[in-house]
């Protein structure tokens, strides 16, 4: 028989992988609907460090597979992660550290730096659906950042 603290260990674990699933398939080069699917409600939100708010399905994969390809390699790294689940849903904390290297058609040849490095805080929401757990509701905030922004990319694509 499973115990409450059992089930509530693996609760966390689910909700924790899908930041963990969803940050590596970015470095990967692997974002796709599929994925978001994976991760996201149809609903769910996943909030820009700009405070733009991509809503579905849709929504969320085309942007993501737009900046993910301005990049030649990223890798996040996420750590820290706070769980907190009551009945269905549940709220997720955890920090981040990211680098970005620009891909030859983002960067600004006139530039310095190829790259940005930040550091921040992914806050969330999850609900428990009949496929498993999804985030409805992913914000990322920037907490600090160095590196090239080409002047060219706008802020709010990424």
């Amino acid at each position: 028989m499973t115990s409450s603290f059992e089930t509530e260990f693996e609760d966390r674990t689910r909700i924790s992988n899908l930041v963990s699933r969803y940050y590596s398939a970015v470095d990967e080069k692997a974002v796709d609907r599929a994925l978001v699917e994976a991760v996201f409600t149809p609903d769910g939100r996943w909030v820009s460090p700009t405070g733009i708010a991509r809503v579905g399905h849709e929504a969320i994969a085309d942007q993501q597979i737009a900046a993910v390809a301005m990049f030649r390699a990223t890798h996040h790294v996420t750590s820290d992660h706070l769980v907190d689940v009551e009945g269905d849903s549940a709220r997720l904390r955890a920090n981040l550290t990211a680098m970005h290297l620009w891909g030859v058609e983002a960067g600004d040849s006139a530039a310095l730096e190829s790259h940005f490095l930040a550091g921040g805080v992914f806050e969330g929401v999850a609900q428990r659906t009949g496929a498993g757990w999804r985030l409805s509701e992913l914000r990322l905030r920037i907490v600090w950042r160095t590196g090239a922004l080409p002047i060219h990319v706008a802020p709010e694509s990424l």
